[in-house]
């Protein structure tokens, strides 16, 4: 396998467009943890303070996305892509959530930046030293890069996620109740908020001629326009009417706002894949395999319910005792047209299993 999209170019073009395809579309991420994919920047983080926009070096940063670059090399069908610290809460601190690197390199976290949501009001983008380190540091990175690999907006979440940290995630179950109309006009904020910053982050990012890849070490996406990851983590703190009520429509105004649009879906929200496959411009789902403790056949019959109106990437992290049975299963399980199975691992020695295991596959069922 070649790190160079052009000799994948058409596996990608068949997913994206759920047709006839030799085999389905690979993704082997080497390195999910901050620590693990950005050892330099992460150690550099003071632990005594919250984080400023001066604490992000680019030049160290660039240095990671180099490293994970030539980690990447060999492994899968989809070419590295970089973004602006993806550890990092950016549309978080935009909004005023105070973030920290404290106690552990493996991520960066925000905290709560209101009371009360009297308090909350938008952001200006014209002034706001968060939102001008993200861009520096977009653009810091497409020089860098200089066409080697792509670059791709960071992660943004999505609205849900986005009231979670600046109220706290436990603070925002009991508003949903107490004060439903204040979030939604929160909510609507935050959609805006979102949107202002793909877009300026897409403006940035060079033509290609060979479709663009979203995502970064974790997920990754190949559309043929400049594209989005979204999603709704925070579905776990809510029921479904109130996701209906006041997320559902502004995920489909922020999938609408781009030319294309992917979703990351966790197994603590099964109940919305029946709404999400409806939004037209959400061309691919992506559904989280995840630990012992979530509904696994549930999971299962969720990307199949994808599968029957979009491209579909099912996503897990490596276990190398049964790495190779699950590959098998879904090989078994899921048709090839509009599949992308994308697994992260810790590091080379995990890519390397199950780089083999999928080759052997490949091999035995004639599809290599």
């Amino acid at each position: 396998m070649s790190e160079r999209l052009e000799d994948t170019l058409h596996l990608h073009k068949a997913w994206y467009n759920r047709e006839e395809t030799q085999r389905p579309v690979l993704a082997i991420n080497v390195g999910f943890w901050a620590n693990e994919r950005f050892a330099r920047s992460m150690k550099c983080f003071p632990e005594d303070r919250p984080l400023s926009p001066g604490d992000f070096d680019d030049d160290l940063y660039v240095k990671d996305t180099d490293d994970l670059h030539e980690r990447q090399k060999g492994y899968g069908d989809y070419p590295f892509v970089a973004a602006a610290h993806t550890a990092m809460c950016w549309i978080e601190a935009i909004l005023g959530c105070p973030v920290f690197a404290r106690y552990s390199s493996s991520s960066i976290w925000a905290e709560p930046a209101i009371k009360s949501w009297d308090e909350f009001e938008m952001p200006d983008l014209n002034n706001n030293p968060w939102f001008d380190k993200l861009l520096e540091q977009t653009e810091a990175i497409v020089k860098h890069a200089d066409g080697r690999y792509q670059v791709a907006p960071t992660l943004m979440r999505g609205p849900s996620d986005l009231l979670s940290a600046v109220r706290g995630g436990s603070n925002l179950p009991l508003d949903f109740y107490d004060v439903p109309e204040s979030v939604e006009r929160a909510a609507k904020i935050v959609a805006d908020v979102h949107v202002a910053v793909g877009k300026a982050q897409l403006a940035l990012i060079p033509d290609s001629d060979d479709g663009y890849i979203a995502g970064d070490a974790a997920l990754k996406g190949w559309a043929p326009n400049r594209q989005i990851w979204l999603q709704e983590d925070a579905m776990a703190l809510m029921d479904p009417p109130t996701y209906s009520k006041i997320f559902y429509p502004l995920d489909r105004k922020i999938a609408s706002s781009f030319e294309d649009c992917i979703f990351h879906l966790h197994g603590t929200a099964l109940w919305a894949i029946d709404e999400l496959v409806q939004v037209p411009d959400l061309y691919a789902i992506e559904l989280n395999l995840e630990d012992a403790t979530c509904d696994i056949p549930g999971t299962h019959a969720g990307w199949h319910k994808i599968q029957d109106h979009k491209p579909v990437v099912i996503w897990r992290k490596c276990d190398p005792d049964c790495i190779d049975d699950w590959i098998k299963f879904i090989l078994d399980e899921y048709p090839k047209e509009g599949l992308s199975v994308q697994v992260a691992t810790a590091d080379v020695e995990e890519a390397n299993v199950v780089r083999d295991v999928w080759n052997r596959e490949m091999q035995e069922r004639g599809w290599a």
